[in-house]
């Protein structure tokens, strides 16, 4: 079991909210097909073909490409951030949706999440604090899994979680209150919405 992290802007395009809402997590590149049973070496010369890279360029696109496809497993853990919020997920199988194969959509490489937690970036160790600050698109923790503490990330929330009680008309109330945010034309209060809403239903 491993743990990820991805940024949210694939393609060129931010996605973070949707992320959330929709349950996945995806990266762009579009243009070199269906990669489900695809070798490093497909993947390799796809990106030469289609995006004319070569050298260094091509060595680090391959990586975050071959990561996201083949190293990523079912059962994994992915970490996506906003802000101060961190939101841990477990990653569903690799799929290529074709008709989003395109260079509008480019989120045609996908994998579904089933999000866990929102947690604050202050709340994560040294070390996981050090993958967030990775630049690159998706990166493999390079500690043992253990060593990333996501067990007390988890017990932490539902302990929190089980000292709250608060009237169902309040709990309505309330849940109107983060749909009307959801609608919201602000990035930044979508995402934190949908972060509440998430942490909720869990």
């Amino acid at each position: 079991m491993n743990l990820f992290q991805m940024k949210t802007k694939p393609h060129g395009i931010e996605r973070g909210a949707e992320f959330l809402r929709e349950n996945y997590i995806c990266i762009g590149w579009p243009g070199i097909g269906d990669l489900t049973h695809a070798t490093k070496d497909i993947i390799r010369k796809q990106l030469a073909k289609v995006y004319k890279y070569e050298g260094q360029q091509l060595s680090t696109y391959l990586g975050f490409v071959n990561t996201f496809v083949r190293t990523m497993q079912e059962g994994d853990y992915v970490l996506i951030s906003e802000n101060e919020y961190v939101h841990l997920g477990i990653i569903g199988p690799y799929k290529y949706v074709e008709e989003f194969d395109n260079d509008i959509d480019g989120k045609c490489h996908q994998r579904e999440v089933k999000w866990l937690v929102t947690v604050q970036k202050s709340d994560l160790n040294a070390e996981v604090q050090e993958l967030l600050r990775n630049r690159g698109t998706v990166t493999q923790f390079k500690h043992p899994i253990a060593k990333a503490e996501l067990d007390c990330l988890l017990n932490k929330s539902n302990q929190i979680q089980s000292r709250v009680s608060i009237p169902n008309e309040q709990i309505s109330k309330a849940l109107e209150i983060v749909y009307k945010a959801m609608e919201s034309e602000r990035e930044e209060l979508r995402l934190k919405a949908a972060a509440i809403l998430l942490n909720y239903i869990k």
